[in-house]
């Protein structure tokens, strides 16, 4: 069976949009949200498109981010599944947060709704570093990630992305007895990283990857400079500077000369409350569409919900279709058919919260 949501979620993954080149696929959400219905819709200084259904209380802001991770894909159609970048994260995500806004509202919710399509998630977050500091505070948030149909994500971890920079004397590549070369002090301080974080998996630990490496000068010569950055990932039961101060330590086990280190950005980790009536509005809610109990789900990564729960400290959660496994992979895909069923049970979530939270009746965090 087909969905309206099929032939959007088909044209946003046609649009490439990787971090810094969202242009044309917010101008996209934008068109689509105002043929939904929202009111007004319009791209504030970060770029992210902002479309909202006034209405009164409870306030809900919907966002999914509209970047991705770099690397075309080919885009495929097969057996009601699509594939293709963006095609898991998070574009299928979003589209079922815009359909179940609009479906929300036939129903007869009668809050506010901000549906906002963020840049920059795959990057520094500044889409949603915006979003916190300029919008209006809202009551709850949604945030479309890929989780399953009866997954909701309530916790995330921390993250801190590291430069580490080696220096030494060069000499003739014919000579490399002469001196240390910062190119294999970087593979050494990585070796040491690998050993201690490298094979960590479960949300409760921390966890470091190498994400790039770059040095040297000539072919000729021994290297005088290199740069590795580590992507490390910590639960909340860390703090961000004993982590940090770990990590360097480790970094520059047995190195005769030590690395210079920068922190690019960092994330802190983030738990959402679980017994909140959004919580509660949303386990209902896959139970009734999928017969099954909804799981909550404790992510190794990061993602804007870290930063904005942070900041706003309202009842958060992360929900959306597709296997979440399959993100910044050449495998990204998702089946038409969860998408809509996910916007259904978004429109039913928000219409029981409607029920729950009278006027004048708003939780905190």
């Amino acid at each position: 069976m087909s969905h309206p949501s099929d032939q959007v979620l088909r044209e946003l993954v046609q649009i490439y949009s990787p971090t810094g080149q969202e242009t044309e696929a917010v101008e996209k959400f934008g068109i689509e949200m105002l043929q939904l219905g929202a009111n007004d819709f319009y791209v504030d200084t970060a770029g992210n498109g902002i479309a909202t259904f006034l209405g009164g209380k409870p306030d809900v802001l919907l966002c999914g981010h509209i970047d991705t991770v770099p690397g075309r894909l080919p885009i495929r159609e097969e057996n009601g599944i699509i594939s293709g970048r963006g095609a898991t994260d998070a574009k299928a995500s979003l589209v079922s947060l815009m359909f179940g806004a609009r479906l929300a509202v036939d129903r007869g919710f009668a809050g506010k709704i901000r549906v906002i399509a963020a840049v920059g998630e795959e990057g520094p977050g500044k889409g949603i570093i915006e979003v916190a500091s300029s919008q209006p505070k809202s009551d709850f948030a949604v945030f479309g990630e890929p989780s399953g149909l009866t997954g909701i994500t309530v916790g995330y971890r921390g993250r801190i992305l590291l430069d580490l920079e080696f220096s030494t004397e060069q000499y003739h590549a014919s000579a490399p007895w002469m001196g240390e070369n910062a190119i294999d002090l970087a593979i050494r301080s990585w070796d040491a990283l690998r050993r201690s974080y490298g094979s960590n998996r479960d949300f409760s630990s921390v966890s470091a990857a190498i994400t790039s490496i770059s040095g040297g000068e000539a072919d000729n010569m021994t290297p005088s400079n290199a740069r590795i950055t580590i992507d490390i990932r910590y639960p909340p039961s860390k703090r961000h500077e004993d982590v940090l101060s770990g990590v360097l330590e480790v970094s520059s086990e047995g190195l005769p000369v030590l690395p210079v280190s920068r922190v690019r950005s960092y994330v802190f980790p983030y738990v959402a409350g679980t017994k909140t009536s959004l919580a509660r509005a949303f386990k209902s809610s896959i139970a009734k569409a999928t017969g099954r109990d909804a799981s909550l789900l404790f992510k190794s990564g990061s993602g804007d919900m870290n930063i904005l729960g942070s900041s706003w400290r309202i009842p958060c959660i992360t929900y959306g279709p597709g296997n979440p496994q399959l993100s910044h992979t050449v495998n990204e895909e998702v089946r038409l058919e969860d998408v809509w069923t996910s916007a259904e049970i978004v429109a039913d979530a928000l219409l029981q919260l409607q029920l729950e939270n009278k006027p004048g009746n708003m939780e905190a965090e």
